[in-house]
Parts: C-alpha cells; sequence; structure tokens
C-alpha cells in the first residue's frame, strides 16, 4: 500500500496510507468523514487519495481522531486549517490536541521516554480545536450510522467507531494485526495501560461486525467477530 493511494475496506470506507498511520476514509456520494490524519506532512497523501476517489477536501465535513498519539493526530492542524472540517475527539484526549497539555510521550519505558522527548516535541502537531467531543455510544451524524466505541487503555481517550450496516469496526491502535495475520491487543510499548486495554476490548462482543481496520496493518474485511472473540479467548483464559 503506497502513500496516498486509497484501499478498498467495504462500502463507503477506503483507507489511504499516510505518514505514520493508515487514515480511513469514510464516503456518502459527495460527503467525507476522515478518521485520523497520520503525522504532519500528510495532508498531501491524503488529499491525492480524496482525489482519487473522485474527491476533493472540500468534501471533507470532519475528522475523528482515534486518539492523540502523534502518528494519528499531529496532521490534523494543516488538514483542517482555513477550512469548515469539524475535530472530533473524545474529551479526554482534548486536552493535549488544543495544546493545554503537553503531548506525553506515548512510549511506557522511562529511558525511551526520555530519549524520545525532544522529537516529539517536533513532531507534536499545530493545536487544534476539537469542536466536537465524543461519548461512548455517540453516534455521529453522517448519512449512515457511525457509533462511538470508547476503548480506553491505549490512550484514556482512545476510541474506535462502529458502522452497523457495513458490519465494521474502525479500532484504531485498539488492536494489532500482525504476526501470521493474527489478532492481538495493542502494542504494550506503547499502552498505557494494558490491563485496562484488554478489558476495554470485550466491549466489542456486543456489536455485530464481520471486518476490522487498524491503523497500522491491512483490514481484516472477512471473519473478523470469529477471529476476534477467538483472541479475546485466549487471551483473559
Amino acid at each position: 500500500m503506497k502513500l496516498g493511494n486509497p484501499v478498498y475496506v467495504t462500502r463507503g470506507v477506503h483507507q489511504v496510507r499516510a505518514i505514520g498511520a493508515r487514515v480511513t476514509v469514510l464516503t456518502a456520494g459527495d460527503e467525507a468523514m476522515l478518521v485520523d490524519a497520520g503525522m504532519k506532512g500528510s495532508s498531501a497523501f491524503i488529499v491525492g487519495g480524496l482525489q482519487d476517489l473522485g474527491l476533493s477536501l472540500d468534501a471533507v465535513k470532519a475528522v475523528v481522531v482515534s486518539h492523540r498519539h502523534p502518528d494519528h493526530a499531529s496532521g490534523v492542524g494543516e488538514l483542517v486549517a482555513g477550512r469548515e472540517i469539524a475535530v472530533m475527539a473524545h474529551p479526554l484526549e482534548t486536552g493535549v490536541l488544543s495544546g493545554a497539555e503537553r503531548q506525553p510521550s506515548p512510549f511506557q519505558n522511562k529511558l525511551a521516554a526520555q530519549v524520545a522527548r525532544p522529537v516529539l516535541d517536533v513532531v507534536s502537531g499545530s493545536p487544534v480545536n476539537v469542536v466536537v467531543e465524543l461519548e461512548d455510544d455517540q453516534i455521529i451524524p453522517f448519512p449512515y450510522p457511525v457509533h462511538v466505541v470508547h476503548l480506553p487503555g491505549h490512550t484514556a481517550g482512545s476510541i474506535a467507531l462502529f458502522l452497523p450496516e457495513q458490519k465494521l469496526v474502525i479500532v484504531g491502535d485498539a488492536l494489532q494485526f500482525k504476526l501470521g495475520r493474527r489478532l492481538s491487543p495493542p502494542a504494550t510499548g506503547v499502552t498505557e495501560d494494558p490491563a485496562l486495554a484488554l478489558r476495554s476490548l470485550q466491549k466489542l462482543l456486543d456489536l455485530d461486525f464481520d471486518a476490522l481496520c487498524f491503523s497500522h496493518f491491512p483490514p481484516l474485511r472477512s471473519g473478523a467477530y470469529e477471529a476476534f472473540s477467538t483472541m479475546l479467548r485466549r487471551q483473559v483464559a
């Protein structure tokens, strides 16, 4: 998957490879909503991906931030600057996104966090105004339902999005999909509370989904619920 090239996931959903992470593009007619925006410098790739889908940045009505880490959120400021694009995030992430709080290091190892601190300050994006604070079970206005699922653990305000019509969950960094294309919980080295993150995943068992979108791995387009429930049983056994 090359930078900027949109990849089809399911009806009305594509992913575009930005710097640092995948950006999920939800489309309905001439309207679009983005999930995350990659790192600073990603806007050109996102715009190119939208153009390949027959859309411009003017079609984007909102950017939903799955969580505050720079590889997901530092590109938001440049993308929305001077445009009528609503930034949406969980209220526990808005302090960092707005610039009121310093970006905490995602690295849980103290030495790694210390070494990365100068780089983190450089790559953190410009402050943005979070127009809509998203709560658990909230439905985001869009031509088809987009449900917010609060999954604290990776960060305090990490969220997933559930699209019931597409039977899809966009999980951000709440799950990994690697090592022989197997599901696993979020990477412990960059997860604030791995035990809480694992408990939070139980909420997904109540959803009717067949596909999963990740931020750093290819989508799982079918059989996702069975694979997820099997993984979770092994983790909590």
